[in-house]
Parts: C-alpha cells; structure tokens; sequence
C-alpha cells in the first residue's frame, strides 16, 4: 500500500474558453478541450491525500485502488474516506508566447453516473513548483486518455508538481495583502508582529538538486499541513526549510521556557501527522527574505520569522548571495556577530515537548 499527496488546483480556479468545462461529460479522454485555451487564475494550489491499496505509488487513471486518505473537502464539496479518485485524462498545454508546454492531468473525484463526467481540477506533471503561469490563456494542444489506461503510460505521484524555505508559491503578509514570495523584491514592504510594515533589505536563494538531497538529507523540506497549529495556522499546508522557525504561544512555553513567545526550527516540531518531512525527490529552491532586524512575519497565515543570519545559515548561502548580503550587512563578517532574534529560541528537546500533535499546542490566528 502506498500513500502520497497530489496537488491540484480546483476546477472553479480555472477558465476554460468556447463555454467549455473540465468535465468530459460523454468523454473520459479530455478531447473536448482541444483548440481551447485554460487559464489558471490563481496559485492557491490544494493538497489532497490518497492511499493506493496496490502495489505502486502511480496516480492513474481506471484505477479502483485509489482512495482519499479520509475526509476531504475539494471544490466546495465534502467526500468521504476511501472515495474513489483517478486522473482521467491527460492534456498538454502550451504558452503560446514562449512556446514552454506542461503536462496536466484531469483529476476526477468518482461521484456521478458514469464516474468520468465530472473533473474537479487539473494536477500537474513537474518537479517542485513547475506549474505553469498564473493568468496567461494557455492553448490546450493535445488530449490523451488518462495514465495508465489505454495504452497510456503510468504516471508515478512524486512526478507530480508540488509547491517549492520559504519554498516559491509560499504566500507572504505584505502592505497589499498576501503575496507569493517569489514575488518579493529589495523595498517591498512586509507586516511584522513587533514594528507594522518594515522594507525587505536582501531577498535570497539557495537551490538543491535531487543529487544534493540524498547527499544531505538533513536538507530535505519540512510540511507544516494545513491548520496544524490551529485554524487557519496556516491557512494551507506550508512548505519549509527544516531549520526554518515557527513562533509558538501557549501556557507550555511560560512554563517550560518563562517566556509567552518562542521560536522553534519546523524539524523540532515534526510528529509524523500534522509537521512531517517531504522528501524532495527532484530537488527544491528555498527562498530567504530579510528586513533590517529580525522579525515575526506571517506565511499562509501562520506566524514565522525572517532570514536571521547567524553564523550556521550564513554557511549555506551560495558565494554570491553571500558576497550581497554582507555588502549589506557588513557587520556580518564580523567573529562571533550574532544578530539579536526576535523571540528566544529553543533548543530541539525544549522544542519537542511543544509539538503540535499535542493538542493544547496553539498559535495565534
């Protein structure tokens, strides 16, 4: 038996052009779609869980051992445990621009007569964050039948294109409201806990191959699902680095450290169940954004702090960022500098002790 996520985008985030829908209707091999374009209008991608009584770990389509991994709510409608699900059909996409195509699977949730006349949302073939642009009418090229039927060839889950520390797709709290973190630039103004809006000094990254991951896999990302801290905290399954720290509040933390507010890396907090490691099978681009000071910041709802520079994550920046960031900063450079951080941070035992398995743990909304 396997389990595995797939990430979708449901079908009401989704313009079809000609008054045509995802659903197939009469037709299970998307062919309806054809000489139409889709245009996806936002990234607010949704993570769904599927346990596979079989023997593989493909997302096909005719597959009956394909389930939902309990109760789940997917374009505004509820199913229950062990639903049926498939990939009915495959498309190709193409940017008519910059000629740039994606394979797209049809996701199909099996609760109409016949099972393949509704689509719920397409899913997308590609490594961590290859989904295609938000906002652009893409011209849809090519229809297949569904992975795996038909003479089709399957197609394994960890193909499947996921949300990339802050990794990209990762919504920030800014002036204007939540932005992806891709989109942050030097002078962009974000909402701290502590000081309101506060510019964007340096904005960074560090990319790691699938090479680089097994080699290290102290490296590999951690998930945070979706409300695991609390309702809305966060507000959608967050992807981060393992180091990366997360403010917790609850009574634990002025008993156990003696303060209201601490900070906690995301790999001391993870339970297997609501905090877990993702392996990066492709690789993943972590994303490192820094204000004056160290501050508290809000990602997918959920309160987590900047880049702080000390010695031990100044060692993972690339040469280059790292020449740019103590350009900057020179005090950096300096033996023994320590930027002050925002909140006190705790060891890994002391963390432990506060996971959000424990069902008192909670952060603020």
């Amino acid at each position: 038996m396997a389990n595995y996520s797939v990430w979708m985008l449901e079908a009401s985030n989704i313009t079809v052009s000609g008054g045509q829908s995802l659903s197939g209707v009469t037709q299970g091999d998307g062919s309806h779609l054809v000489g139409e374009t889709i245009r996806l209008e936002t990234n607010g991608w949704l993570e769904t869980f599927i346990r596979d009584g079989g023997q593989d770990g493909d997302f096909d389509d005719n597959d009956n051992n394909q389930r939902l991994d309990g109760a789940q709510t997917i374009g505004g409608s509820t199913y229950g445990n062990s639903t049926r699900v498939e990939a009915e059909y495959r498309i190709t996409l193409r940017d008519p621009d910059s000629g740039e195509t994606w394979d797209v699977l049809g996701y199909n949730v099996d609760n109409s007569n016949p099972a393949y006349a509704t689509v719920e949302g397409l899913a997308f073939v590609g490594p961590p964050g290859g989904f295609p642009p938000v906002g652009r009418d893409l011209e849809v090229t090519s229809a297949f039948e569904g992975p795996g039927s038909s003479g089709q060839a399957t197609i394994n889950a960890g193909d499947l294109a996921s949300p990339p520390c802050f990794t990209p797709g990762t919504a920030i709290l800014t002036a204007t409201g939540y932005r992806p973190v891709e989109s942050l630039g030097v002078g962009d103004l974000v909402q701290t806990s502590d000081a309101g809006l506060q510019p964007l000094r340096w904005v960074g990254a560090v990319t790691l191959s699938g090479g680089d991951l097994r080699r290290r896999p102290e490296f590999q990302p951690v998930r945070i699902r979706a409300h695991a801290f609390g309702p809305g905290c966060p507000a959608r399954d967050l992807l981060v680095s393992p180091q990366h720290r997360v403010l917790l509040r609850d009574w634990r933390a002025e008993l156990y450290h003696g303060e209201a507010e601490v900070l906690a890396a995301a790999v001391h907090l993870v339970d297997g169940a609501r905090v877990l490691r993702a392996p990066a099978v492709k690789g993943i681009r972590y994303l490192h954004i820094m204000c004056d000071r160290h501050h508290i910041i809000r990602a997918e709802g959920l309160e987590t702090e900047t880049f702080l520079p000390a010695q031990a994550a100044l060692s993972g920046v690339p040469r280059a960022a790292l020449s740019e960031l103590l350009a900057l900063f020179p005090e950096l450079a300096a033996p023994g500098a320590a930027p002050v951080p925002a909140r006190p941070i705790l060891r890994g035992w002391e963390a432990r002790v506060m996971r959000p398995a424990r069902r008192a743990n909670r952060v603020a909304a």
